[in-house]
């Protein structure tokens, strides 16, 4: 055969180290019990026919149960293991109906067949069912037609399993069905035998080495199953449940042990030990299924958690696109109208140019206020550029002395002589990304500088510690916002003059805003007319850098505050 080379299982995919010791320490104790001098035989005494006569009811009634004790034990051991075939096929067809996996439905079907022929063999002993041969020799050979059955089915649907091809669903169905009604009819076919058969072959040699024969082949067929096939299958298909039934293979064995060596009589010491353990050997793949079962079902919980969440964040993900598109369609249409304010000024003193071409100095004129409009469109372009930049460029962390900054910014605004700057308290020096940090600043002190009504006045900056950011606070004493338009003015191109009658494109606040969200912070304004105005902005204290691509193949900052 060919060797299969398959990577080893995960515990994931094995019973629990403490579940094989307990299987081995519960094979174990009978045997051990019986070296302390306890022992499990039951051997009702015999109905002494005379003295019966002479017994009341009762005492008749209760000698015939005490008579029956051993066939008792019997029945409720037998009953027991076909019960543990019955739960473990029905919890492989509904691990079946999970995984679509066909391990589990063949090998709980050839339990289950192998407890029918249990069943079969416990109701012929207790004469429940018709059978001609004498109970000496009837329970005796059905156990060992049992016991052959099981092992002969078990290894047949491993090999089946490690051999078949992979089929669709209803295929596999269909399988099932032929080789569940293939398999019943040859059980049915032993138990027609046993039944009605007047003589049976012996099968029991209480004076031999080997006392039970027949329980030798089941025994090489568990020793074969346990040492190299279930392993294989075990390799090939790692699951819970493929490795229980390696382990339910050391109490097999066991179990044909005492039989085939040990018991030389009906319900003595070892055929009680034989049919306890055989219990065992049944609920061992129970539990594996069991384990196999939960491990899948909480796997599937896992699924629908994870795809409700990727659900969760689909819809969020399509809320912001659908607000960033009803942005880009408000941002499309007003950039659209701002730009062709400048082309439609541009063709008029074209048209004025040529009407007046004789005209020297209302040509000029028409030229100035053409080279005029020309830079204005170029400054609301490289406006738009800038702004959708912002989170897409790579930027550097560097340590920033923000009291220095305000400063040379505050000069580079070309304020009036009669400007003051005040810094209030102490600035920080922290580390962060330098240039986005001074877009912010720099536009909000151009913004208190372009927009003061007196050719006098201050501009103040402070800063507070607001836990994992910094609160920089610019503040003038200008004319002040009326409350209706503190929204209005973090959108592009909008300004509270007229174009004609300022210098600027509408697009400096949109910057500081977007650029402030962007990372990780926010900005709020408070105002008044006549009161001045205060810009609040929130900026992080710690923002990590990382080289990733964004969706337009641009290297963006992975950021977190």
């Amino acid at each position: 055969m060919e060797q299969v080379k398959i990577q080893p299982a995960s515990n994931s995919e094995r019973m629990p180290n403490w579940f094989l010791y307990v299987v081995i320490i519960l094979c174990i104790a009978p045997f051990t019990l019986n070296m302390l001098g306890i022992s499990f035989g039951i051997s009702g005494a015999k109905l002494d026919l005379v003295a019966a006569q002479s017994y009341s009811p009762l005492q008749l009634l209760d000698a015939h149960f005490h008579r029956l004790s051993g066939a008792f034990s019997h029945t409720l051991l037998e009953w027991s293991a076909f019960c543990a075939a019955i739960f473990t096929v029905c919890l492989a067809f509904s691990h079946y109906v999970l995984t679509k996996d066909l391990t589990t439905p063949v090998i709980g079907s050839a339990l289950f067949l192998a407890g029918c022929m249990d069943a079969f063999h416990t109701l012929a002993a207790d004469r429940l069912i018709e059978a001609v041969a004498d109970n000496s020799d009837l329970v005796p050979f059905t156990w060992a037609i049992c016991r052959l059955f099981n092992a002969i089915i078990l290894i047949l649907g491993v090999v089946i399993l490690l051999y078949r091809k992979p089929a669709s669903p209803k295929a596999n169905i269909r399988f099932l069905v032929v080789a569940g009604l293939f398999f019943a009819a040859i059980a049915y076919l032993i138990i027609n035998y046993a039944a009605n058969a007047a003589v049976l072959p012996q099968t029991q040699y209480p004076d031999a080495l080997v006392t039970r024969p027949y329980d030798v082949v089941p025994l090489i067929f568990y020793l074969f199953a346990g040492l190299y096939l279930f392993p294989k299958f075990y390799k090939k298909h790692p699951s819970v449940f493929a490795h229980a039934l390696i382990i339910a293979m050391i109490p097999e064995t066991i179990v044909e042990l005492h039989m085939a060596f040990g018991s030389s009589a009906l319900f003595d010491n070892h055929f009680n030990i034989a049919h306890f353990l055989k219990i065992l050997a049944y609920v061992i793949p129970f539990a594996g299924l069991l384990m196999d079962y939960i491990h899948t079902y909480r796997s599937k919980e896992r699924e629908i958690a994870v795809r409700e969440h990727a659900e969760i964040a689909l819809r969020e993900n399509m809320a912001e696109l659908e607000e960033t598109n009803r942005e880009l369609d408000k941002f499309a249409y007003v950039a659209s109208h701002d730009l062709k304010a400048p082309l439609r000024g541009i063709e008029h003193l074209a048209t004025w140019i040529t009407e007046d071409i004789d005209d020297p100095d209302a040509t000029a004129g028409h030229l100035s206020m053409m080279t005029q409009r020309i830079k204005r469109m170029e400054k609301l372009l490289d406006d738009l550029l800038s702004y959708s930049r912002i989170g897409r460029q790579r930027m550097v962390a560097r340590s920033v002395d923000t009291g220095d900054l305000v400063q040379v910014l505050f000069d580079m605004a070309t304020p009036p002589e009669g400007f003051h700057l005040r810094v209030a308290g102490n600035m920080p020096v922290f580390l962060t990304m330098e240039a986005p940090f001074e877009l912010v600043i720099r536009n909000l002190i151009n913004n208190a500088v372009k927009h003061h009504d007196k050719t006098d006045g201050t501009i103040t900056v402070s800063s507070t510690d607001a836990g994992d950011f910094y609160e920089f606070r610019i503040q003038d004493d200008g004319p002040g916002i009326a409350e209706e338009f503190h929204e209005k003015i973090f959108e592009v191109f909008q300004t509270l003059k007229p174009r004609d009658e300022m210098e600027g494109s509408g697009v400096g606040l949109a910057l500081v805003k977007k650029t402030v969200h962007v990372y990780g912070g926010a900005i709020t304004v408070k105002s008044a007319l006549g009161e001045g105005t205060r810009f609040y902005v929130k900026w992080p204290k710690n923002i990590e850098q990382s080289g990733e691509l964004d969706d337009g193949g641009l290297e963006v900052n992975k950021l977190t505050a």
